[in-house]
């Protein structure tokens, strides 16, 4: 019997559109190694080419949807042509955590004879979001939060947020955790709260482990058996994916970066960004994701 998330959880996943529209595209769609913050849906309507998220191979058939998860690195391929809708989104709870964390999703599936219509729908409603050049290196710099801010106050919000969300639960095969990790996740809630809220701070394991009500070395043990993680790790790595979402999407100087994501020490900041991505933080600006 397949495990189910809880329905308290699966309420808080807070999801945003960047960008979507329709696009025929040419040989000229070829990108090796994009590692994007944003999660990507694409249906193909005709054509052919592949993607490999992961160097895992997907032939792209007209007919099917094909989800990028958001941090997955992946190349993408158009053997002659291919006409597709995109819509490109971040998603995530209020603690910072990813849904992929929960649950594992089939990267192809194929699509309903109404998620055409969504996905007209979701251009109808966002027409100022298509992209005005498909490759990466070209995207624009817009601010994300200015962004969120603006769809807020539309009336289309809603509905676009429900049609993402549709899209999104076509790929969900089953979760990840079993039914009694979910208690610890749960327990840590506000530890991961306050990791999400203060990554531009120094951030101690001992005010961690307070929190959550352990000590240290407990709360350290229980947490990489929650995430798979030692806490100095995942907090880096939730700094790496907040650098990434900012060089992508504002114009702020790499020492405003690192600031604003804690590392407070450029050297040290390109250090962990180069591990974390393959990529420098100045290289992956300039190749909008491309690693």
């Amino acid at each position: 019997m397949k495990n189910t998330l809880p329905t308290n959880l699966l309420s808080e996943l807070q999801v945003n559109l960047m960008n979507v529209g329709y696009v025929n595209v040419g040989q000229e769609w070829n990108y090796a190694n994009v590692l994007s913050p944003f999660s990507r849906i694409y249906l193909i309507t005709s054509g052919e080419g592949y993607i490999l998220p992961n160097n895992t191979m997907h032939r792209l058939k007209p007919g099917h949807l094909y989800l990028i998860p958001s941090f997955v690195q992946c190349s993408y391929h158009c053997t002659d042509f291919l006409e597709q809708h995109y819509v490109h989104f971040s998603n995530a709870f209020s603690t910072g955590l990813n849904i992929y964390d929960f649950i594992s999703i089939k990267n192809e599936v194929e699509a309903l004879p109404l998620d055409k219509h969504l996905f007209e729908r979701l251009v109808e409603l966002n027409q100022h979001k298509a992209l005005k050049k498909s490759n990466p290196k070209d995207y624009e710099k817009e601010n994300w939060k200015g962004t969120v801010e603006f769809q807020c106050e539309s009336k289309s919000y809603l509905e676009t947020i429900g049609i993402l969300k549709q899209l999104l639960s076509r790929f969900i095969v089953e979760t990840k955790v079993e039914q009694k990790n979910f208690q610890q996740f749960s327990d840590f809630r506000k530890v991961f709260q306050y990791i999400n809220s203060n990554l531009s701070q120094e951030i101690k394991v001992e005010k961690l482990a307070e929190i959550a009500h352990y000590s240290y070395d407990h709360f350290t043990r229980i947490f990489k058996r929650t995430t798979g993680l030692l806490p100095l790790k995942y907090i880096n790595t939730k700094r790496i994916e907040k650098a990434q979402i900012l060089l992508l999407t504002t114009n702020m100087s790499l020492n405003e970066i690192c600031d604003k994501t804690g590392f407070n020490n450029l050297p040290y900041f390109y250090r962990v960004f180069q591990k974390h991505t393959g990529s420098t933080p100045a290289r992956y600006r300039k190749m909008g994701g491309l690693v």
